[in-house]
């Protein structure tokens, strides 16, 4: 209560404060989804990597396929683009993997710009809200003929009350939208790192695959028609690592 006024009755009588009103339950909804959203996807990436390279290197890469496709962070779904295009080249496989991780970035940015907007467009509201009680206060001065506490007193109550509630809803927005930020670049550092260590994998099975061609022009002339040479870079990955 403020004298004899209500916050409810403020809220009635200032449509701005609907306006923040709403605004604050868009801000602490999206909010709320987006920290469910990482804490469901969180995950140890490092251990996810050792975890895969042991079945790769172990020549289980039927279950290292399955074991991405069950993980269902990020890094997994990535690391599942790149077994399945694993016998691509690099320039391809590196193009396959930096599309996956822009799309887990985009994922992971979804709804950070409606906190962006609520960030920005609140104090402004709040500076709309004040300007506008100035103007009813100023309005019922002109109305009475008077300038008593009682007659300022519902102009200067909205103009204060949407100044707070436009900060308020500001600060939240802010605090969060730089939470995420800092979460998605920490994720993303991650993915990056994922990848590089993807490669090297790749690179270790590259170097395996050409050991085992034949090196002479006359043992590749022995290869059957049925089996070109192009068919090589299809060989099953687990025929590559056992």
């Amino acid at each position: 209560m403020f004298g004899d006024l209500s916050i409810i009755g403020i809220f009635m009588a200032s449509p701005t404060m609907v306006v923040l009103a709403l605004c604050s339950i868009v801000t602490v909804g999206f909010t709320v989804e987006r920290l469910l959203y990482f804490k469901g996807t969180q995950h140890d990436t490092r251990r996810f990597m050792t975890e895969l390279t042991n079945k790769l290197k172990g020549g289980d890469a039927r279950g290292a396929l399955e074991y991405c496709q069950r993980d269902k962070s990020p890094v997994g779904r990535i690391m599942a683009q790149g077994l399945t295009h694993f016998n691509r080249s690099r320039e391809e496989l590196a193009q396959r993997l930096d599309t996956a991780i822009d799309l887990e970035t985009v994922e992971m940015e979804r709804n950070l710009g409606v906190l962006g907007t609520m960030s920005n467009i609140a104090p402004l509201l709040g500076l709309f809200g004040t300007v506008v009680g100035i103007i009813r206060a100023f309005a019922d001065i002109a109305r009475t003929g008077s300038g008593g506490g009682a007659v300022v007193a519902m102009g200067v109550s909205e103009a204060l009350m949407t100044t707070a509630a436009g900060i308020v809803v500001a600060v939240i927005a802010t605090v969060f939208f730089n939470f995420f930020v800092r979460r998605i670049r920490c994720r993303t550092a991650h993915l990056e790192d994922a990848r590089e260590s993807f490669f090297s994998i790749w690179g270790q099975v590259q170097q395996k695959r050409q050991t085992a061609r034949p090196a002479t022009p006359a043992a590749r002339e022995r290869r059957p028609a049925a089996e070109p040479v192009a068919q090589e870079q299809e060989e099953p990955l687990a025929a590559v690592l056992s």
